[in-house]
């Protein structure tokens, strides 16, 4: 097949390039016809523009994927990838993920240079972080913890524990790995001590639902267990109340034909949690994540009326 030329959005960080570098690599692979057909547009998100405020405070998931979607939506360009943590869980009207990529570790790592683990960091470590999810988990572990605002690239973040500006921070396992740089992660936590955001470690390439050429290319490249995985998490977000203001870890995996999802819910001071766990069959994935959710709306309800 002869393929027209296939324009794809990204944002400007390294590690946004290498994610659409690795989109791009799968995509002629499959396609070799593609090779000399794609043309990847850089666009700036109200989350690169502004590095002062929280995340929270400029709108939560979507402040870095919202505006690459609304060019995908009025043809500007054909898709965008996304680190899908980002994504807020419910689409633009009109928009499709086309493809996920097989998904990267989706652990939790600790930066915290002299320190070897969480452990050995001492009374009143303050952490850099703008995650409610990361600073709830962690006062689970370190009730002694304190804690300030840390926003920037992966790079810069690391860059100013270097400079002693933190003590410490924790940061995706996905984005070091992509960018080379888990020579600076001093702990690996484990899924069920520090669970990660819903759908992290999973690049999603979004089109709209009638571009059927970009569709077409995309599924050449779609992981099928990785897809499912992260419809079961992004289906439990959508059932809850105000996701961005909670506190929320949660891990689908796929086996064989099985989909089980866990999550762990957790009071912002990290003394109270809820968990649960749904499974079921592969291609139920929306419907089991939509299960838990509804299994730890209560709860979630009850922490944001407090």
């Amino acid at each position: 097949m002869q393929w027209p030329k296939l324009r794809i959005g990204t944002r400007p960080s390294r590690l946004a390039r290498v994610q659409v570098e690795m989109v791009c690599t799968d995509l002629c692979r499959q396609a070799p016809d593609l090779q000399d057909n794609i043309e990847v547009v850089v666009f700036d998100t109200p989350g690169d523009r502004n590095r002062s405020s929280s995340l929270e405070d400029l709108g939560g998931r979507g402040v870095f994927t919202d505006d690459l979607d609304a060019r995908v939506a009025t043809g500007e360009v054909d898709c965008v990838v996304h680190a899908m943590k980002d994504m807020t869980p419910t689409m633009q009207a009109g928009l499709v993920v086309g493809a996920t990529l097989k998904r990267e570790d989706p652990r939790e790592v600790l930066i915290a240079p002299g320190f070897r683990n969480v452990d050995a960091m001492p009374t009143g470590a303050v952490f850099g972080s703008s995650s409610i999810r990361r600073r709830a988990l962690l006062r689970r572990l370190r009730p002694d913890f304190q804690f300030a605002l840390l926003r920037g690239n992966v790079e810069e973040r690391v860059a100013q524990l270097e400079n002693k500006k933190f003590d410490g921070t924790v940061l995706a396992y996905a984005g070091l790995a992509r960018l080379g740089l888990l020579a600076h992660a001093a702990e690996v936590f484990s899924l069920s001590v520090l669970p990660p955001d819903p759908a992290q470690g999973a690049i999603g390439i979004i089109c709209h639902s009638d571009n059927f050429v970009a569709r077409r290319a995309l599924q050449l490249i779609n992981h099928r267990p990785t897809y499912a995985e992260v419809t079961a998490e992004r289906a439990l977000l959508r059932s809850l109340p105000k996701p961005d203001a909670l506190a929320l870890g949660a891990i689908a995996r796929v086996h064989e034909n099985r989909l089980e999802i866990s999550a762990l819910l957790v009071s912002e001071d990290g003394v109270q949690e809820w968990s649960g766990q749904v499974n079921g069959l592969v291609d139920d994935a929306d419907l089991i994540g939509v299960r838990l959710g509804r299994d730890l709306r209560g709860p979630a309800k009850r922490l944001l009326s407090a």
